[in-house]
C-alpha cells in the first residue's frame, strides 16, 4: 500500500498545477470579444492533455468514495461525461469553440479539485 501511496505522489509532483490553472483561467475568462480561432485550437490542445494527465488521479479519488452515496454518483457520473466531451471536438464555427474550450476550461478544475492534489504538492509545482 506505501508503493500506491508513492506512485500517487509522484503522478501529483509530475502534474504542473500553476500551468493547469493559468490555462484554465485562459479558458474560462469572460470576453468580450471572440478569439481567433488559432488561440482556441491552442487552448484546446493544452487542456486536452492536463485532462488526460489528471484523469487517472481523479479516478482514483472518486473511487475511493463510497459506493451509491450522492457524492460519489455525481462525481462518477460526471466524470463519466469526460471521455464523450473529448471527442466531441471544437465545432465548426468559431462561437462552438470557443463555448467549448470554455466548456473543457470547468472539466479541468472539476478534475483538479477531484484528483487529490494536495496544497503540498500544489506548492512544489
Amino acid at each position: 500500500m506505501g508503493e500506491a501511496v508513492k506512485r500517487t505522489g509522484e503522478q501529483q509532483a509530475a502534474v504542473d498545477i500553476k500551468a493547469i490553472e493559468a490555462t484554465i483561467a485562459r479558458a474560462v475568462v469572460k470576453r468580450t470579444a471572440l478569439p481567433p480561432y488559432e488561440e482556441l485550437c491552442e487552448l484546446h490542445e493544452s487542456l486536452v492533455e492536463h485532462i488526460e494527465a489528471l484523469m487517472p488521479l481523479a479516478d482514483k479519488q472518486i473511487n475511493r468514495l463510497n459506493r451509491g452515496t450522492v457524492a460519489w454518483y455525481q462525481k462518477r457520473s460526471r466524470f463519466d461525461l469526460i471521455p464523450h466531451e473529448l471527442r466531441q471536438g471544437l465545432g465548426t464555427g468559431l462561437q462552438s469553440a470557443d463555448w467549448h474550450v470554455r466548456s473543457l476550461g470547468y472539466t479541468c478544475q472539476f478534475l483538479i479539485n477531484n484528483a487529490g492534489v494536495t496544497s503540498e504538492a500544489r506548492l512544489m509545482t
